[in-house]
């Protein structure tokens, strides 16, 4: 009988969200600006709204005109702005951006990812600018991934199939040779329409638990638990 193939060859992972802890940072800002303000809105509300009007600029920056992700994060705070009647500015973006260094990994995230290497690459691309994906990958102390992207190198954005190609093409493997995970579901759901399978990790701030739309390959609460399904798979190759 012919022996399977080794799989997964990689892991292939968002960032924010994923591996490191970003919203907890971002509510961090809600309440800097509201403060500047002084606004007494829960900065949890806040950051709701505008991470729901920053995913639908993301997606605009995926499939229309390419733009920076601060630039994406400026405009969607307009809109959130506009939308609680607070007479903001779009400079105030500064409040998130001057907070990135504070942006750590997950707990899971570090002994995860190091297990993994051990038995397949370990690939990270991000839709953020490259100084603030470097800010969060070297805050893996002791760890690097075998490759990092971002949307500033590759010109492209997640969910389009171009950003996922394009870290492929660069590591030479095929969508059928990576396993993806993402905690943004709609992250999951577009690596899944490229044809690799997809695992979606729950993180904390998360606006839900529930599946919307395509069902996952597979689901886990933690980084660990992605991990046994790497040594399940190749156990069984």
């Amino acid at each position: 009988m012919k022996r399977k193939s080794k799989w997964p060859k990689a892991v292939f992972y968002d960032s924010k969200n994923t591996l490191f802890a970003w919203d907890s940072v971002w509510v961090k800002a809600c309440s800097n600006i509201l403060t500047k303000y002084e606004n007494r809105m829960d900065p949890e509300v806040f950051w709701r709204q505008w991470a729901s009007f920053m995913t639908g600029e993301n997606h605009k920056t995926a499939f229309g005109k390419y733009r920076k992700f601060t630039e994406s994060l400026r405009v969607s705070l307009l809109y959130t702005f506009k939308h609680f009647g607070i007479g903001g500015s779009p400079e105030d973006v500064r409040f998130m951006a001057d907070l990135w260094n504070e942006v750590q990994p997950f707990p899971d995230t570090l002994p995860a990812l190091t297990r993994q290497k051990e038995m397949a690459k370990v690939f990270i691309f991000s839709n953020v600018e490259t100084e603030y994906l470097e800010m969060m990958v070297n805050k893996l102390v002791g760890f690097r991934p075998d490759f990092v992207g971002d949307m500033d190198k590759s010109q492209s954005c997640k969910p389009s199939p171009r950003a996922y190609r394009w870290v492929l093409e660069n590591v030479k493997l095929k969508p059928s040779d990576v396993i993806y995970c993402a905690g943004p579901q709609w992250d999951v759901q577009g690596a899944m329409a490229f044809g690799m399978k997809s695992a979606w990790v729950h993180r904390p701030y998360r606006v839900s638990k529930e599946i919307q739309g395509v069902k996952y390959d597979y689901e886990v609460n933690d980084l660990h638990e992605l991990t046994k399904i790497i040594e399940s798979s190749l156990s069984e190759g």
